[in-house]
């Protein structure tokens, strides 16, 4: 029986069940599956943990009142679905040992904490298990009831690859060549080849598409120095810059470290703690000035100061590659991969519908975040 259980039976023993207790103790459910309560302090944490994530990377989704409505229902879901699928290895007397769940937490620790993310610097293991107790802390998450989701996702792991994976064989080389030419047809700029998928697959390939074109169109690895100008700040302001700027690049000239400067120098504090860099970038995404600037470049050189909106910039290449025509040969393994995943998903959702056919789920409107 769950805590909020013993509670309410506790509370109706003793006759001391008044309304807003009640309400208070029902409140604390979101949902059932198979009886077992689905708690709400657990799906709050989980929405929060997206929400934040939307508000890093899409600002703009949070100011949309239905796009979050969709996220609770999304998110609602999704923890049905875990618990379904939970209940499922469990009849099924699927196990999980210790030894694996510390190679998963193992895993999380490589994957998301072995680099700092303000220094790009990689820490040591000691560093990396600090960093994840402190995430963990700021969500409200002891290490134990972290080692117990770890534990839940590899069995719910198990649980689909027995069932799902199993069924799965790698595309044949027709199929294969199909969606090659399906590629080159959006990576050339028409997605008509989309229209007849469903919504969430053709998603998936114009993704994939993209990708391909990024990595195959002429692009440039660039760092750089930011001296801040407003657009609209006085004269005065604008030639102080420059003249930083320019006395920036001279000190360069003369044999000073770019991503030393540009640690102790750049206004851009986002790539000041990287040295500058800001990866690859492809033509139409910078400001013209700078894009011209940055393919203009030979690989190690460096620009005089370029104006752009944001102020004064010394352009670095560390980089240059040119444009590739897309290839079959070294495509046909990502290729297969991609399908593998398009039929993985769709049979993930077809496993996922039968298991809710025979599942009691009662569930009711989460409160807005």
């Amino acid at each position: 029986m769950s805590s909020s259980n013993r509670i309410l039976a506790a509370a109706l023993a003793l006759g001391l069940c008044a309304p807003a207790a009640s309400a208070a103790v029902l409140e604390d459910v979101v949902a059932r599956v198979n009886g077992k309560p689905l708690l709400l302090s657990e799906y709050q944490k989980n929405l929060r943990s997206v929400l934040d994530n939307y508000q890093k990377s899409m600002p703009e989704v949070m100011r949309d009142t239905e796009a979050v409505k969709e996220l609770q229902t999304k998110v609602l879901d999704q923890m049905v679905d875990d618990e379904i699928l939970a209940q499922e290895a469990e009849k099924k007397g699927i196990k999980v040992h210790q030894r694996e769940v510390e190679k998963g937490i193992l895993e999380v620790q490589e994957r998301s904490f072995r680099q700092d993310g303000e220094t790009g610097e990689r820490r040591d293991d000691k560093s990396v298990e600090a960093a994840l107790r402190k995430e963990l802390a700021g969500e409200g998450l002891t290490w134990e009831q972290f080692s117990d989701r770890i534990r839940r996702q590899l069995l719910i792991r198990k649980a689909v690859e027995a069932e799902v994976a199993a069924k799965l064989k790698d595309a044949d080389e027709k199929r294969v060549k199909e969606a090659f030419e399906r590629f080159k047809t959006v990576v050339n700029g028409s997605t008509d080849v989309l229209k007849a998928l469903p919504e969430a697959e053709a998603s998936a390939w114009g993704g994939f598409a993209m990708r391909l074109k990024d990595t195959h169109s002429e692009r440039v690895r660039v760092s750089h120095v930011l001296v801040k100008a407003a657009p609209d700040a006085p004269m005065t302001e604008k030639a102080k810059a420059l003249e930083k700027a320019k006395g920036l690049k001279k000190k360069l000239d003369d044999g000073a470290d770019f991503y030393e400067a540009a640690r102790a120098e750049s206004d851009d504090q986002e790539s000041a703690p990287r040295g500058g860099d800001l990866g690859w970038i492809l033509k139409g995404w910078m400001p013209e000035p700078f894009e011209k600037a940055a393919f203009a470049l030979g690989v190690g050189e460096v620009s005089e100061p370029v104006a752009t909106d944001f102020g004064y910039h010394l352009v670095r290449v560390q980089e240059k590659k040119a444009k590739e025509a897309l290839n079959l040969e070294k495509l046909r393994g990502p290729i297969k991969e991609f399908l593998y995943n398009i039929d993985y998903q769709r049979e993930l959702v077809d496993y996922v519908k039968g298991l809710r056919k025979k599942a009691v789920i009662e569930s009711k409107a989460p409160p807005a975040p």
